[in-house]
């Protein structure tokens, strides 16, 4: 277990602000987890597990303890035949674990290849991509409860996933610490191609192989993980490079009448019916139509190919993000009556 006072931040998350947290604790263990808030019950400073700090916006420094797993081991809890359940902790890194489990034939993780972060923040954000979220996925979440400091395993369906959310967002925030992920893959993968890019390029590469035999699985799944990356580097900037924490906003969801009304005034704005009768629409697209892509207010802006993404340059600071969202949020609100929310965790607004 590793305890830094005063602790810089600006190369723990993603944004690269230049902040600082009154406490940053590495912990390799659950025991050491239990030591630490034991510890720290009596100083009453507030307490926010991180993991690679890819979704968070630190607009001051932050004035508690910021917790890290370091618990980064990984076990296959079951092997029967067509299916996989693996267990990793959640501080393994996610994109390796994808990787990994694409390298051994096991389907499930492939589109949701190149998110950045670790494995603790799967369940939490239920994070997704190109038709796929961690809810397809995961079977059961080990956690920490705070109140009490004993171990217990949520299964997914008391989760409640849904679009970038969990109960560990609502009212599992200040309860539950995520410490090990299950995940159910599979060595006959049905895959998710529906999006048009993946699709389109996958095509333009002769398909995937036909047939189930090992050989052509790994093969398949290969194909679409590097599919998936090329996509994502064309479009997102690297974080090492450029301060950004991917989409920064979530897209909005409207009801019928309202999408009506908005589809006959853009009849080419894209648009998702949802099951209960609501339309998701494209918060990239709404960005884009308020010009707000590629535009700069100063040291903070918006992506050239992805209006989604809000960067730091350099030197911005974290109002000066936020203040670029709130005239983005405005603007939006203002052309089209729809309001967006941000997926990214602002702290210290």
């Amino acid at each position: 277990m590793k305890i830094q006072p005063f602790s810089p931040v600006k190369d723990r998350h993603s944004f690269h602000i230049d902040v600082q947290a009154r406490y940053w604790v590495d912990y390799d263990s659950v025991e050491e987890l239990c030591s630490v808030l034991r510890d720290a019950a009596g100083f009453g400073l507030p307490i926010l597990p991180v993991g690679g700090g890819n979704n968070l916006l630190f607009v001051n420094d932050y004035p508690g303890i910021l917790l890290h797993s370091c618990l980064k081991e990984k076990t296959v809890l079951e092997d029967k035949g067509d299916e996989v359940l693996l267990k990793a902790g959640a501080g393994h890194n996610w994109d390796e674990l994808a990787a990994w489990c694409v390298a051994q034939g096991w389907g499930g993780m492939q589109n949701l290849s190149g998110i950045p972060g670790e494995v603790g923040a799967t369940p939490v954000q239920n994070i997704g991509a190109y038709g796929v979220e961690a809810k397809d996925i995961i079977e059961a979440v080990e956690v920490l409860d705070r109140t009490d400091l004993s171990q217990r395993t949520i299964a997914a369906a008391d989760c409640e996933f849904g679009y970038r959310r969990s109960r560990f967002k609502t009212d599992w925030k200040e309860r539950y610490i995520v410490t090990y992920v299950h995940y159910r893959l599979s060595r006959k993968p049905v895959f998710q191609l529906n999006y048009g890019a993946v699709s389109a390029r996958l095509e333009a590469q002769g398909g995937l192989k036909a047939g189930n035999d090992p050989q052509s699985v790994k093969d398949n799944l290969q194909m679409v993980r590097r599919t998936i990356m090329a996509i994502r580097d064309e479009k997102l900037p690297d974080s090492a490079k450029v301060g950004n924490a991917g989409s920064f906003f979530m897209n909005p969801e409207v009801d019928r009448q309202h999408f009506r009304q908005l589809k006959s005034a853009c009849p080419d704005m894209p648009a998702w019916e949802l099951p209960d009768g609501r339309y998701k629409l494209s918060a990239a697209w709404l960005i884009d139509q308020c010009g707000w892509k590629g535009r700069r207010l100063d040291e903070a802006g918006v992506w050239p190919t992805q209006p989604l993404v809000l960067v730091n340059y350099g030197q911005a600071s974290g109002e000066d993000i936020l203040e670029l969202a709130r005239s983005i949020i405005d603007d939006v609100k203002r052309r089209f009556d729809v309001a967006l929310r941000p997926e990214v965790i602002i702290l210290g607004e």
